[in-house]
């Protein structure tokens, strides 16, 4: 890349860090505008940070589509738009070449969803006799009565747990400058009596001292995050299909909104902040009705 970019990449870096981005958001922004250096290191050798035009950044988002997807484009552009902000106002550049553009449109993925007969076969491979058996019939039920992501269902704690009240209080998604998004998630009464016998059980295992709700198996103290990936696809697998753990979140966001849940509820228990997710489920919930219709109404069937 130019030179002058390498100089100044590392001084938003730094910048980003002193304002408290996270390391996730940092790696993101960074690729970015490594990926625009490189890219204009090719096609406009000549070009340095204070060169760059509209032209050329827009030309560089329309090569990222072609090569890769509008999501790739999309969750690049910020970081780009960052760094100009930053180094006009650090003095670095007398133009932004990012202001008058628009963030790259997202991509329409279908997200799977569940049957009720694949979430049923889900419980029924967990024998509720054994511990592992009650422990991962309580975090299936949590996933799919609750609409947890996998991080929130990992880092449930025991004291986070009201089965009197059917309610878990979960830390969600944040960030380094607001911190962790908390709410409170009511449960149905099936998916507290899961946890109820799992609590139970739970009071057995050497390690039932400890603050994290999951415990493990096989000498481990506790469940992780990878651990419920595993657990979930490992169900799945028996069962006969294939299984990533946001189709549950999919699957309960979809269902809730197919019983006549409305937006606002579903934003607030799932602890959303905008409309994209909701709009996803909505189709998936959608292209269901649409086929329970054909299958009431299928003219063949009536010939």
């Amino acid at each position: 890349m130019h030179a002058d970019f390498a100089v100044l990449l590392d001084s938003w870096d730094l910048a980003m860090r002193a304002d408290g981005y996270s390391p996730r958001t940092l790696t993101s922004y960074r690729k970015a505008m490594t990926l625009l250096a490189g890219w204009l290191a090719e096609h406009h050798p000549d070009t340095g940070p204070s060169d760059v035009t509209r032209d050329q950044v827009r030309a560089w988002i329309v090569d990222l589509r072609e090569r890769t997807s509008n999501g790739t484009a999309r969750s690049y552009f910020p970081g780009v738009r960052n760094f100009y902000r930053w180094a006009l106002d650090e003095g670095e550049t007398d133009t932004d070449p990012t202001q008058g553009l628009r963030t790259p449109p997202p991509n329409d993925p279908r997200t799977p969803i569940l049957s009720v007969d694949q979430v049923r076969a889900l419980l029924a491979s967990c024998d509720a006799r054994t511990f592992l058996g009650r422990r991962d019939a309580a975090i299936i039920y949590v996933f799919v009565d609750g609409g947890l992501r996998r991080a929130e269902v990992a880092g449930l704690a025991l004291n986070g747990v009201d089965t009197r009240e059917r309610m878990l209080f979960v830390e969600g998604k944040g960030t380094n400058r607001s911190g962790p998004r908390r709410r409170a998630v009511p449960l149905g009464v099936k998916a507290t009596r899961a946890l109820d016998r799992y609590l139970r059980e739970r009071r057995k295992h050497p390690y039932a001292e400890l603050p994290q709700l999951w415990l493990g198996d096989r000498g481990r103290a506790t469940l992780g995050s990878d651990g419920v990936k595993r657990m979930l696809e490992r169900r799945a697998e028996q069962c006969g299909f294939h299984l990533h753990p946001h189709m549950l979140r999919h699957t309960w966001a979809s269902a809730f909104r197919e019983a006549g849940g409305n937006e606002g509820d579903l934003m607030v228990l799932g602890g959303w902040r905008n409309r994209q997710m909701l709009d996803r489920y909505g189709k998936a919930a959608a292209a269901t009705r649409a086929q329970e219709a054909y299958r009431r109404l299928a003219f063949g069937d009536r010939i």
